[in-house]
């Protein structure tokens, strides 16, 4: 299992970026990121110029971001058609990417507000519309961003680390209330336009400084270094094979959640029948709170760089982490159903 760590949600100059996609690639280069995932609205064009594949050493993973009718917005990775979606019904734009086999995740489901609107039109809690395969958990821009008037953006620009927050707890608690009846992919995203700012002679949050914050790591089965590995990304964000984590804080590289019972390997958001107690290992690069939760409730805590836990009933199982009280890695659930598999 190879594990490797991008960034989710990005925008170009294709849409309402600054950056062409020669400087973000060098960019993701230079922050040590192995693969990004483009997400301009409402369009294609960079897989259809040639941008998806490997540039820099950093594979680069086209999807779009959709705006709908109702002004929600959903990330769509592995789409094949995006332009004839805009301004489209939810459940209309949701039905046309399940048949383009399309991934369909929720944007930002609690978007920064700021002078008390919010940054984003439409504000999605409706996951349960059927089409949805999980949730941007933790939205760093709009967590920073949270609360910022324009006159404070100088300010900002020296102080946005002390602005970390973490995911918003209301996103925690209905994601949780969802993977009770079926596997919801959860992942960290950017939202990251390095909005450019020729009065101050800067960008808000350049693309390399950004690179460095809040990544996802994904385990996929196989990885060649050819342009099949953007397919491989996608289908284990899908899948929940994966966590974010704030490296900023810390490399999480190495962090690992884990279930095992008889001699079986349980990973990361794969669903399982019970079957009895069943042994659940945390491993940490770093010490941390390690923190396991079970259907969204703690189970166990412990200070330390490791932690195991027998599980002796059926449920959800998670793990978040923090270093000295700030957030760190949330992972994707292990399901352990009683009697059945929820569909997916």
């Amino acid at each position: 299992m190879r594990e490797v760590a991008g960034a989710i949600h990005l925008h170009s100059c294709y849409s309402d970026g600054s950056g062409t996609l020669r400087e973000i690639t060098a960019a993701a280069a230079r922050a040590g990121i192995d693969f990004l995932i483009l997400t301009d609205h409402d369009t294609l064009r960079p897989a259809a110029d040639g941008w998806q594949g490997w540039r820099d050493g950093v594979l680069v993973v086209v999807g779009a971001e959709i705006t709908c009718s109702d002004r929600s917005h959903v990330v769509a990775l592995g789409a094949t058609d995006v332009e004839t979606l805009r301004q489209k019904p939810l459940r209309r734009v949701l039905f046309d990417l399940a048949n383009q086999g399309a991934v369909a995740i929720v944007a930002h489901a609690h978007p920064a507000h700021v002078m008390g609107y919010p940054l984003k039109a439409g504000e999605l809690l409706d996951w349960e519309v059927p089409g949805f395969a999980g949730v941007e958990l933790w939205s760093f821009m709009h967590d920073i961003c949270n609360g910022l008037t324009p006159w404070r953006i100088p300010s900002f620009l020296q102080t946005w680390r002390r602005r970390i927050g973490g995911p918003h707890p209301d996103t925690i608690a209905h994601w949780d209330r969802i993977t009770q009846n079926r596997r919801f992919a959860a992942l960290g995203a950017l939202d990251n336009h390095a909005v450019a700012m020729p009065v101050l002679g800067t960008r808000i949050l350049p693309y390399e400084d950004v690179f460095r914050t809040l990544r996802t790591h994904v385990f996929c089965d196989r990885w060649s270094g050819g342009p099949e590995d953007a397919d491989r990304v996608v289908d284990a964000i899908r899948r929940g094979r994966c966590f974010m984590a704030l490296d900023l804080e810390a490399d999480a590289r190495g962090f690992r959640f884990e279930a095992e019972r008889d001699g079986e390997r349980l990973w990361m958001g794969e669903q399982h029948l019970w079957q009895g107690p069943t042994t659940l290992r945390v491993h940490s690069p770093v010490r941390a709170q390690l923190v396991l939760l079970h259907d969204g409730r703690r189970a166990c805590v412990a200070e330390a760089s490791a932690l195991e836990h027998r599980a002796e009933e059926p449920g959800v199982y998670r793990v978040e982490a923090r270093i000295d009280g700030r957030p760190w890695v949330y992972t994707n659930p292990i399901y352990l159903r009683p009697g059945r598999v929820a569909d997916e």
